[in-house]
């Protein structure tokens, strides 16, 4: 009789060995500009500014990589929104994957960066109706679009009612690219202040941004905590944190591992295309080290808005397991090394948030969650830039797609 394995919490999967945390914000400081928030949207835009040659200061809650930036499936895929069609805004999209790679190749992070394709299999007739379609529309924003008919996906074991896939996408991994980024921020003369928690934000000719122990004033502040926004009552009505959980198991040998697809999947991403009351979305990695990682199920809301849900959830967990071996089977007794959990934010209209607050024109949120990976994360800067210093300060078609991350309409 089968039964569950340990389902091992660990807050990071990915982080065994952190360093120590830099110190504190303390005292009265001031800085050209302060971003709150030590995650991908946080880090990539002080590199960029930093680059430009501002004074940046990083305010960090707990450490850089500690939460959902640092622990989730690592895929690089910018072109996930709904851009209308606009070829225009889908040509930039994939041009930050570019952008990424190479700033990650000239400050040398070793973060397994690779070029992939994202798969999305459809699971019954319903969704897979669709996927002509999906096809289509990602197709005409100029993305390397490939659609698959029923039975005809061979990388992964259980049945499924054909594909579509996002070639020239990428994957890396989230954490450490994370400390990679702030061991080069670091080197560049930012300031970050980790185990720093920000507890007011005051708005006017200058902004004064207050902590535990001490404040900062800066002519600019980018708001960039992902699914933690909800500490700003302002932003509320704007997003919505909800969690996903993963599990991952210990390497599994390469006859197990040929149960799950076939090897070269582990340079694939592989989300379930297509949702509905009846379909809960999983998503899977088969990692070049062999651990297996898969997750997913209905989103998990919290109690309420200003507060995100518990990342250890073991009745979450105890779902994932389940679905992973009503897929694979042969998994059913396979060592789970760490099971986690993370928020994210949903944004009220489905769209990335990089704009300054109605009224408070020093004051800029940076929201690019809903599940969409590390694509516009990393590519984040460039648009955080031109809130900054200016949209003249960059490109006509950067200027163009921060044009498209606008507030929702209320």
């Amino acid at each position: 009789m089968s039964t569950t394995p340990i389902l091992p919490f660990k807050n990071n999967f990915y982080s065994d060995n952190q360093p120590p945390r830099t110190a504190a914000l303390s005292g009265e400081n001031k800085a050209d500009v302060v971003i709150v928030g030590g995650g991908i949207v946080g880090l990539c835009s002080a590199y960029t500014l930093r680059e430009a040659g501002l004074d940046v200061v990083v305010l960090e809650r707990e450490h850089v990589g500690f939460g959902t930036s640092g622990r989730h499936l690592g895929h690089v895929t910018p072109q996930m929104w709904d851009m209308g069609g606009d070829a225009q805004l889908g040509g930039w999209a994939q041009a930050s994957l570019d952008t990424t790679e190479q700033m990650i190749v000239n400050e040398g992070i070793d973060c397994g960066f690779n070029r992939c394709t994202f798969w999305l299999p459809a699971l019954n007739e319903r969704t897979a109706v669709n996927l002509p379609l999906s096809a289509k529309i990602y197709g005409d924003l100029g993305l390397d679009v490939e659609l698959i008919g029923a039975d005809e996906f061979d990388l992964v074991t259980y049945k499924t009612f054909g594909a579509f896939g996002m070639h020239n996408q990428a994957r890396l991994e989230p954490y450490e690219f994370m400390r990679g980024m702030r061991d080069v921020l670091l080197r560049k003369g930012v300031r970050l202040f980790e185990g720093t928690n920000v507890t007011n934000v005051d708005s006017g000719a200058e902004v004064v941004v207050r902590t535990n122990h001490g404040s900062i004033r800066a002519p600019k502040v980018v708001l960039a905590v992902n699914a933690y926004s909800a500490q700003f009552p302002f932003l509320k009505s704007f997003m919505m944190p909800v969690h996903t959980y993963s599990i991952a198991t210990a390497p599994l040998a390469a006859a197990a591992a040929r149960t799950v697809g076939p090897l070269k999947s582990q340079d694939l991403m592989i989300f379930d295309y297509g949702r509905d009351e009846d379909d809960p979305h999983f998503y899977q990695r088969l990692r070049a080290d062999g651990r297996f990682i898969f997750g997913g199920g209905d989103p998990v809301f919290p109690a309420s808005t200003e507060q995100t849900a518990p990342d250890n959830n073991p009745e979450q967990f105890r779902l994932v397991h389940a679905e992973m071996v009503r897929r694979y089977p042969s998994l059913g007794q396979a060592p789970i090394e760490a099971a986690w959990g993370g928020a994210m934010t949903f944004t009220a209209n489905g769209l990335p948030i990089i704009k300054e607050v109605p009224g408070q024109d020093n004051v800029i949120v940076a929201l690019v969650g809903n599940g969409n990976g590390v694509g516009l994360g990393a590519a984040a800067g460039p648009l955080v830039k031109g809130l900054v210093l200016g949209r003249d300060s960059i490109d006509a078609s950067t200027q163009r797609f921060l044009k498209f991350c606008s507030w929702p309409q209320q």
